[in-house]
């Protein structure tokens, strides 16, 4: 068995065979945990799990978002749905898209609100961060709080920090080509990782379409770059998913 901590399967790249795509992972023993995005992306995803077994659900909001309407209903959205799902996020900061000083502080503000959010929720915290890794830890250390760095791209000394206080990095499907993810693989121990494809995102080969059943490549490749066996890496990553999300199957 392995779990896909993080795949946007409500998007419309799968319009066409999300049914297929979601019964092909589930004959290869995958279970899958959809990350709804905005109130429209919560809605679908709520529904993507009431209509599949073997899919789970968080429920966030991306960090460039500032209109406060849609924040504040993302939010209640997911108090809503708050016995239904298994965590929060994503949510979190991007200094990629954002460059702005303001922008930043509100996207600060914002992640800081979720941070309280999934405290008072008692659910797990899933967390982007894009060119903004040492805020990102810095801010989860000093709130005290732990979360799944989902397709973590920080170094691996900051990987090493946020494992040090409980996160758990997430290695997405591009591991098979890219150094950066390759050289974090390295560093961080088994322990502390899980799998994830982001899809429709991040395919193991740069310009296709992701689906789930990619994880399968990500274990193989950590397997290989650890010196260990693919079941070894598909037990572990799979009991650190099960046990983060407090997953019961």
């Amino acid at each position: 068995m392995l779990i896909d901590v993080h795949a946007h399967l409500d998007l419309p790249q799968f319009d066409s065979d999300r049914n297929s795509v979601i019964e092909r992972a589930a004959g290869e023993g995958i279970l899958i945990i959809n990350s709804g995005l905005g109130p429209d992306g919560i809605e679908r995803t709520i529904r993507l799990m009431e209509n599949n077994d073997g899919i789970f659900a968080t429920l966030g909001l991306i960090p460039q978002e500032f209109n406060s309407d849609i924040i504040d209903e993302s939010i209640g959205l997911i108090r809503k749905y708050k016995d239904r799902i298994v965590g929060i996020g994503e949510v979190g900061l991007d200094y990629y898209w954002v460059k702005e000083a303001e922008k930043r502080r509100l996207e600060m503000d914002n992640f800081r609100k979720f941070i309280s959010f999934a405290k008072e929720l008692n659910l797990p915290l899933v967390v982007h961060s894009r060119d903004a890794e040492p805020d990102m830890i810095n801010e989860l250390e000093s709130h005290g709080i732990s979360a799944l760095l989902h397709c973590f791209s920080g170094t691996p000394e900051l990987g090493e920090k946020a494992i040090s206080f409980g996160c758990l990095v997430s290695i997405p499907a591009s591991i098979m080509y890219s150094r950066r993810k390759q050289k974090l693989a390295e560093r961080i121990p088994l322990e502390h990782m899980v799998l994830e494809s982001d899809s429709p995102y991040l395919a193991p080969t740069p310009g296709e379409r992701n689906t789930p059943l990619n994880i399968r490549l990500s274990a193989g490749k950590i397997a290989e770059i650890k010196g260990v066996s693919r079941d070894e890496v598909a037990d572990i990553t799979t009991r650190n998913a099960k046990e983060f999300f407090n997953l019961r199957f």
